[in-house]
């Protein structure tokens, strides 16, 4: 949270000093336009008929006396030709010249051709230039939109704004529109625009206001700033997940550290038993009274053989656990009939269904029940699911029904037992490595919560899978899908 706040601050300055540059770039561009329209009514207005004939006035003088007139560098230079001799006058202003002239006295002809023509014409040149400047032009100015246009979007592609905007000319003093692209120009908008003036006529002040908006303004500077935003998000979201990614596993070790804790206290307690009972059995054995009773013997040597057979089952189930976290598993596969792998394993829990008082169905209808696989694991499979039914049932006997069938290319078994069941938080979590079903306070079901866990490693090892389904206090199936081997 932090580290997003203190980027989302460096985006808004960056955000902000972007504008301040979008600014002064129109601003600049807007004067350059500025330029351009008063060079353009400064053109036209050299251009004037009036203007022309006062020039035609002056050129046709100097053609026919050859007279040459001239401005260089704030002076005035006048050249006349006379009877192949030359004359040439340098003065300010044109009273100077003419003064000139008649101090020279070049005769009355050219006296008069200067003053009524030449001079004369220059004279009525700059008294209307001087007129324009002092009063402008007392018809309204005519202004192309087209071309204003045109200057804008000059000015701003060479500054890279292509963004689209709005554009307005108004009149200087009366705020009368002359031309304007708004949908609604109103003081709002006006305050919000670019603006900058022209200046017709600089002497007389008459000026127009050019307004320029862009509605598009915004997404322009985001998308501007696109590669930064997008790269600052891409980072935040990256530290964001593996933030989470961090305390998900830290979570999941911790209820996994707790698992481990449990298992160990539950492993410690079932090796303990059975070295304890042959530990009392050996002790027995040394008494004298037993030695001399021959069915003791036979009997502490049974238990004895028993709890050692006991031990040796949990530590290969510890041993087995070990191989499969380190991906250690061999398998030795070949082409195993699970109908007969199947009585086969029933047949090694006949005394357990004796004492359980089960009652078995079966329902072996795949036709086609032949799989590649390791037989000593599959059949490790099925014994783990046949022992939970006997471990979790209810009071009074228990039913089990075992079906086979077959479903595109798999094999499909079904064990179903009429067992306590469980809920479906529970059937999200048993295959989970350590997970025991909580039973409250009671501890009548041993177990190292290995047992699952192990078989859907093996059906995976397989290519196969399990699933669960059940319901509290009715029934439990566990279905295995193996794939058919042709």
């Amino acid at each position: 949270m932090g580290l997003t706040y203190v980027q989302s601050i460096y985006i808004k300055r960056g955000l902000v000093i972007q504008n301040q540059i979008f600014n002064q770039y129109v601003n600049d561009a807007l004067v350059r336009v500025a330029v351009k329209i008063e060079e353009e009514a400064a053109f036209k207005m050299l251009n004037r008929p009036s203007l022309e004939k006062i020039y035609d006035k002056v050129q046709s003088s100097n053609g026919s006396c050859g007279i040459s007139l001239q401005y260089q560098n704030g002076l005035i230079l006048l050249d006349v030709e006379k009877e192949n001799e030359s004359f040439s006058f340098v003065g300010t202003t044109l009273s100077e010249i003419d003064s000139l002239v008649k101090l020279a006295d070049l005769g009355e002809e050219i006296e008069t051709e200067l003053t009524g023509g030449l001079l004369e014409g220059y004279n009525e040149l700059l008294e209307d230039l001087t007129m324009q400047f002092l009063y402008g032009n007392t018809s309204s100015p005519s202004y192309d939109s087209a071309q204003i246009h045109n200057f804008l979007s000059f000015e701003l592609d060479r500054i890279a704004i292509n963004t689209p905007f709005d554009f307005a000319l108004m009149d200087g003093y009366t705020f009368r529109q002359f031309f304007s692209t708004f949908k609604k120009l109103n003081s709002v908008s006006q305050n919000n625009a670019f603006k900058t003036s022209i200046h017709t006529s600089p002497l007389s002040g008459d000026h127009a206001i050019l307004i320029v908006d862009f509605p598009k303004k915004r997404s322009f500077l985001l998308k501007s700033n696109s590669e930064l935003l997008s790269s600052s998000f891409i980072f935040i979201l990256l530290i964001a997940t593996s933030f989470g990614a961090s305390i998900f596993i830290i979570f999941k070790q911790k209820k996994l550290s707790a698992l481990k804790t449990d298992f160990i206290n539950n492993m410690t307690h079932e090796l303990k038993t059975p070295v304890a009972t042959i530990s009392l059995a050996t002790q027995m054995l040394n008494k004298e009274k037993v030695r001399q009773d021959e069915t003791k013997i036979q009997n502490y040597v049974a238990i004895i053989g028993d709890e050692n057979k006991r031990l040796g089952t949990h530590i290969e189930r510890v041993l087995q656990i070990a191989q499969l976290d380190k991906d250690n598993l061999n398998l030795s596969k070949d082409l195993v009939d699970i109908h007969k792998l199947l009585e086969d394993t029933l047949s090694k829990f006949k005394l357990q269904f004796a004492d359980a008082d089960a009652q078995i169905t079966r329902s072996l209808i795949a036709e086609n029940f032949s799989v590649k696989a390791d037989r000593a694991h599959l059949s490790s499979v099925f014994s783990n699911l046949l022992d939970n039914s006997i471990k979790y049932k209810q009071a009074g006997d228990l039913h089990l029904d075992i079906k086979t069938q077959n479903k595109l290319n798999q094999l499909i078994i079904q064990i179903t037992d009429n067992g306590i069941g469980m809920s479906n938080d529970d059937q999200k979590k048993i295959f989970t490595k350590f997970y025991r079903v909580p039973t409250g306070n009671v501890h009548n079901v041993k177990g190292f919560g290995l047992g699952l866990s192990y078989v859907k490693t093996i059906l995976e090892a397989h290519h196969g899978g399990i699933s669960v389904k059940s319901e509290l206090n009715k029934y439990t199936t566990f279905i295995v899908k193996l794939p058919i081997t042709k």
